[in-house]
């Protein structure tokens, strides 16, 4: 016997009840699911949105006869793609690449989409809603290619479920020095998830294990941070860093729209 959620899954484009179908959205639709995701900030273009809007009547809805309100639990933003992306070269041969900005811009504009936002409201999660907006984005796209990058993808890999192929970033030459060093302190690079943890630990290692890790994590400090590195950065200052770029795997996805 298949649950609600499978059957859901299995169809893709909308609850099989028909109580929860995929519409074109609004603005307002991302506004109103914006605080259930992880990143801040909004997609600098949005060209297309997708809603799953629960139009049901409530029990306060039924006993005072009143028409229920749409309420949008789920989301799906297409933006316009950026300029550059290393994975996107990787994936197809350079077909962007090489070009100059200005043609580049004007065949990636009208080849590709990015999908920039999947937002399910918590308590419509698990429903498969994520996998079935991304389904219909594919199977109603008007260009060539659709791509979508994606930190949290191992954690929640609705992108491939829904039929795009995934490519890894591989790990960066000067990324693996640091975590090396954490490991052999007897630290695990996860452990950077507790960052002031990790400090009174690093203050406590004898010599010359303290010295070695603290050599090597700053130099991978300049590195990473570029410009942007701090001329006397903190132990702290670095490990917030480090949390943040050592600990994030951003996947990219990419499918090609045949139909397009």
């Amino acid at each position: 016997m298949t649950t609600r959620s499978e059957r859901f899954h299995a169809s893709g484009d909308a609850d099989p009840s028909g109580e929860l179908p995929i519409v074109t959205g609004s603005r307002a639709d991302y506004l109103a699911l914006k605080p259930h995701h992880y990143r801040p900030g909004n997609p600098a273009t949005m060209t297309r949105v997708l809603a799953i809007r629960d139009t049901r009547p409530s029990a306060a809805d039924r006993f005072l006869s009143r028409r229920p309100t749409a309420m949008p639990v789920a989301v799906l933003v297409e933006s316009l793609p950026t300029l550059s992306c290393r994975l996107r070269d990787e994936a197809l041969d350079g077909r962007y690449g090489h070009l100059r900005p200005k043609p580049r811009s004007a065949l990636l504009m009208q080849e590709l989409r990015c999908i920039s936002r999947v937002i399910v409201d918590p308590r419509y999660r698990g429903l498969g809603l994520a996998v079935g907006l991304v389904r219909h984005a594919l199977k109603t796209a008007t260009t060539r290619y659709t791509e979508a990058i994606a930190v949290m993808g191992r954690v929640s890999p609705f992108f491939h479920r829904a039929g795009m192929t995934e490519y890894e970033r591989p790990p960066l030459e000067f990324g693996q020095r640091a975590p090396a060093a954490l490991r052999l302190a007897g630290i695990a690079p996860h452990d950077l998830a507790m960052p002031q943890h990790i400090e009174r630990r690093i203050n406590a290692l004898a010599e010359p294990t303290q010295s070695l890790l603290l050599r090597e994590l700053y130099r991978w400090y300049r590195t990473a941070a570029g410009r942007g590195a701090s001329r006397e950065p903190t132990l702290a200052s670095v490990l917030a860093a480090a949390q943040q770029r050592l600990l994030a795997n951003p996947i990219y996805y990419l499918h090609e729209n045949t139909h397009a």
